[in-house]
């Protein structure tokens, strides 16, 4: 299968601004670095069913187009103000394995449970200037008062028991004023 390149997912985000860049490429739990610049953090769930994953998702979680997996859509909040945009797809039979539990999250952070677990590997960041035609652009710009021209966004898989979930997480433009 040929991918296209407008499509690919890059090992570095080249073109993103600077100060967008130090976001992107943080190695450590979002989660804990957007608390730490703001006084009120919460993750807002919008979305929670087994649903098909986005193509782009299809290869590197080893599925089918018509395979349905568990997929979880949150906005993490900084005093109110969304800055992120949370995509994390699990393979629904992993929800009896290594990742049971993940289904009743509710507004507690997915990135809590991934870095305080020693057991959970993470594979390196891909990055992408997600634009309109990419399915997450939608959902990233429900609670916005106007639409960007694009997003930047970072994903990455961890691993439990050889047992993936990708966490894709789409930097909303109120993050440049943290």
């Amino acid at each position: 299968m040929k991918v296209n390149p407008l499509q690919a997912w890059l090992p570095v985000p080249v073109s993103a601004p600077v100060d967008l860049r130090w976001w992107l490429t943080h190695p450590g739990s979002l989660t804990r670095l957007l608390q730490s610049h703001c006084t009120h953090f919460r993750v807002e769930p919008v979305f929670q069913a087994l649903a098909t994953a986005c193509t782009d998702e299809l290869d590197i979680m080893n599925l089918n187009r018509q395979t349905r997996a568990l997929v979880r859509e949150v906005y993490l909040r900084c005093d109110e103000t969304p800055v992120v945009f949370a995509h994390s797809i699990v393979k629904r039979e992993h929800l009896q394995g290594a990742w049971r539990g993940l289904s009743r999250l509710g507004n507690r952070s997915l990135g809590t449970l991934l870095f305080t677990n020693p057991l959970i590997q993470r594979a390196p960041l891909a990055f992408k200037k997600l634009t309109p035609y990419h399915p997450l652009y939608e959902p990233a710009c429900k609670p916005l008062q106007s639409r960007p021209s694009h997003f930047w966004a970072r994903r990455s898989l961890f691993i439990l028991q050889y047992q993936p979930i990708l966490v894709t997480e789409v930097f909303l433009p109120a993050i440049r004023k943290l």
